[in-house]
């Protein structure tokens, strides 16, 4: 053979070699980057668990490291504006969602507009729309629930009733299918000379889940929803307000909650009165789950939805997704951060935050779950009302002194027709 075409034939196969070479690499492989991420996981638990998940980033992305900063949700919220503003601020960043919280940095032109990441990673199946209008505003920041979707969460909240079981069983008692059940049941636990339900209004906000969860059971989506978004003839000057708050003046008369509930805190107290069974029932959120399941047992409590007035309608309960994570508009590297924002927002991020005892956002196979399970009670209850598009609202989200309006009903201070009428008034005077 001509040594011409030995050298042609030799230079073919060099290059052969490295192409296959360069084919064999991580498709993932890049240059050096760093990725700058702001998350409120500060307890040892939850930190565990979100290094697990950026290290696995990491190993599936040669070449990016996660440099992550941790904040209490108070902090995070007051100094993501400045830091989203600024050229060496966080990538990636969770964010309060509501008027206070994401609306101001919409309007700003800090946030990325993610409607292309959803569609292209499939993120409107992780959950029910509704919970993603959670995250969405207009472009102007001046309307929330609609328009660009600006973050996507990983967490899951939903307010219902814990209790212990051994007193069901001991009083012959079964999971109520509407508000009146509810309300015989109250009854019965009161004449066998238990107090109904732990509850404590000291720090003013679980109040807001006493009266809401009545209002839920009365209302549509629609009358909490226009209110919640200050929609076009939004009001609290409604027939199903009323009648929540007249519903929980009778409970208070009743002697259905804790006595001296005024002066029980939240963490100490109230969650102390239920776990030395000072109460058969807790109307609070599925965050208390894994404590009580520590402290009593997965097969001493239950969980379910506080039921509807109608007995033929789907539960409509106060809930929510949490904190979004969301993009900087100017980021160097959007593809990449939306990358993370699906890792850490997807299947195993659910199975890693079920086993540190959250509520994921996505649904979970409950069959998974141990039957007769709390963890499967909270699991199912939020599978329920997320795949019905049935996720509540918290009312503070729109009116941030509510909590003060409802502790006045609840001492007598006011009537329900004045309590009604004083939230409207604070309501329209804000719009």
């Amino acid at each position: 053979m001509p040594k011409s075409k030995s050298v042609l034939i030799l230079l073919v196969l060099v290059a052969l070699l490295a192409g296959l070479t360069q084919a064999s690499a991580p498709a993932t492989a890049q240059e050096e980057v760093t990725l700058v991420v702001w998350d409120n996981w500060t307890r040892d638990a939850e930190q565990a668990m979100i290094d697990q998940l950026n290290a696995e980033f990491e190993e599936a992305h040669p070449g990016v490291t996660i440099q992550r900063e941790a904040y209490d949700t108070t902090d995070l919220t007051n100094i993501l504006p400045l830091a989203m503003s600024e050229a060496g601020g966080p990538d990636v960043a969770m964010i309060n969602q509501g008027y206070t919280g994401m609306g101001p940095m919409v309007e700003a032109g800090l946030l990325l507009p993610l409607d292309d990441y959803a569609g292209q990673f499939g993120w409107a199946d992780r959950y029910a729309e509704g919970l993603h209008n959670r995250n969405s505003f207009s472009d102007d920041g001046a309307q929330m629930g609609e328009g660009g979707l600006y973050g996507v969460s990983n967490t899951a909240e939903v307010v219902g009733v814990f209790y212990h079981k051994p007193v069901f069983e001991e009083l012959g008692l079964e999971v109520p299918e509407t508000l009146a059940d509810f309300e015989a049941m109250l009854a019965t636990i009161a004449e066998a000379g238990m107090t109904p339900i732990v509850f404590g209004s000291l720090d003013a906000w679980p109040a807001i889940h006493e009266y809401s969860a009545i209002q839920h059971a009365y209302s549509s989506l629609a009358e909490i929803e226009d209110f919640l978004y200050r929609r076009e003839g939004g009001t609290f000057d409604t027939e199903a307000n009323l009648q929540a708050a007249q519903t929980l003046v009778s409970w208070v008369e009743s002697g259905y909650f804790s006595p001296g509930y005024e002066g029980m805190d939240y963490d100490n107290a109230t969650l102390g009165a239920f776990l030395n069974q000072e109460g058969v029932l807790w109307i609070t959120g599925s965050w208390m789950a894994g404590t009580l399941a520590t402290e009593l047992g997965e097969d001493a409590v239950g969980f379910f939805l506080f039921p509807p007035a109608d007995g033929e309608a789907a539960p409509l309960s106060i809930g929510g997704v949490g904190l979004a994570y969301g993009v900087r508009a100017d980021t160097e590297n959007p593809d990449l951060a939306a990358e993370y924002v699906d890792w850490v927002t997807g299947p195993r991020a659910a199975e890693l935050l079920l086993a540190e005892g959250f509520l994921p956002a996505a649904a979970v196979d409950v069959e998974t779950l141990p039957e007769g399970s709390l963890t499967r009670d909270v699991v199912e209850a939020w599978n329920t009302i997320s795949s019905e598009d049935a996720v509540g609202h918290y009312l503070d989200w729109t009116m941030p002194d509510i909590a003060a309006f409802i502790q006045e009903l609840m001492a007598g201070q006011s009537s329900p027709e004045e309590f009604v009428q004083a939230v409207e008034e604070a309501y329209q005077a804000e719009q």
